[in-house]
């Protein structure tokens, strides 16, 4: 059918620029992004350079791995690279493709946001949260750079039609009923360690085509707090060190470790209270309830699910860090404990 040729309107390796050569391939250390472990650059610029072509970015919440994809992306080539997050509601249908109405009463194949976007580096936050064995199944053999034939006739009315192609490794000559991945895309995924029990699991036969790089919490909490303020051109003029935010944040982590992203919440909340807070100093009674609230509002509620005895010892170090009233703190070790299991 005419109206199914037309429906393919994804990438055509036909007119791709030459592949780019990623045997050079280097990731610098972007300064924007405080506390990343030297490490985990250097993991990945040896795994693109060694021709691993997709990057799994796994690792405690909020420790920056979204921004990481989208800083690897942006360095993988001229294509913007394309970001979704991962959805339950996915089927291979949304990612690789399936027939739809094409209007006038026929139906054809029509590519989804992968195909459509072959050329570009695919970044999908939150992998997890979809059934990525069901949604990537018809691209396993692809991501090995193997080529797979889908089960979708160009012609749906014909039996004995030729069916659409994905090959697996970058092709020129490719026509419109055959897809090949430009020499820029590839796919680089993200995972929070602390839902990977609760969510969808991957397959071992997936798990091995990616390269899975562990994106940690900062280990200096301290250098960290200090750090990031200044990058808001606020200072910190007290001397304590630890300061009390890391000293609260190295307790959260002896419960569930924990990236920077809730304690930046934390230092905005603060910093909205009061444009001048200091958090190198010792906390006064203002300060003691500004730090007292911001915990409450962003960094409690990640600690849903554990344990009630670690919950009420937590408890008690966030009380003594923040100088907490005696009334406020017996309401927040309440508070806290509730959520324990």
């Amino acid at each position: 059918m005419d109206h199914a040729k037309t429906a393919v309107t994804a990438f055509n390796a036909a007119s791709a620029p030459e592949s780019p050569d990623f045997s050079r391939f280097q990731l610098p250390a972007d300064v924007k992004l405080i506390g990343i472990d030297p490490a985990v650059y250097r993991q990945i610029e040896a795994a693109v350079n060694a021709d691993k072509r997709h990057v799994m970015l796994y690792g405690p919440p909020g420790t920056g791995k979204t921004e990481l994809a989208r800083y690897i992306a942006s360095r993988l080539g001229a294509n913007p690279y394309i970001l979704v997050t991962g959805s339950s509601d996915w089927s291979s249908q949304d990612l690789i493709g399936g027939y739809q109405p094409l209007g006038g009463g026929e139906i054809g194949f029509v590519p989804g946001i992968l195909l459509k976007n072959f050329d570009r580096p695919l970044i999908i936050d939150e992998m997890n949260r979809c059934d990525i064995d069901k949604v990537l199944g018809p691209l396993f053999t692809v991501l090995s750079k193997g080529s797979t034939t889908l089960p979708y006739r160009v012609d749906v009315a014909d039996p004995d039609s030729a069916q659409y192609q994905i090959l697996g490794m970058y092709q020129a000559a490719a026509d419109d009923i055959i897809f090949s991945p430009g020499p820029e895309w590839r796919i680089i995924a993200t995972i929070n360690t602390v839902d990977k029990s609760s969510l969808y699991q991957m397959s071992y036969a997936l798990s091995r085509r990616f390269a899975w790089v562990f994106v940690d919490a900062p280990t200096d909490l301290d250098a960290f707090v200090r750090a990031y303020v200044t990058t808001l051109d606020k200072a910190v003029t007290g001397g304590r060190k630890p300061c009390v935010l890391a000293r609260v944040w190295d307790a959260v982590n002896t419960v569930r470790r924990m990236g920077a992203a809730p304690f930046i919440d934390v230092i905005a909340h603060c910093f909205a209270l009061d444009d001048s807070f200091d958090f190198g100093s010792e906390p006064n009674d203002a300060s003691a309830i500004a730090y007292t609230d911001a915990f409450r509002v962003h960094v409690m509620p990640m600690l849903d699910g554990t344990l009630k005895d670690e919950m009420s010892a937590l408890a008690d170090a966030v009380v003594a860090a923040f100088g907490t009233s005696e009334s406020d703190a017996e309401a927040l070790r309440r508070q806290m404990v509730s959520i324990g299991l």
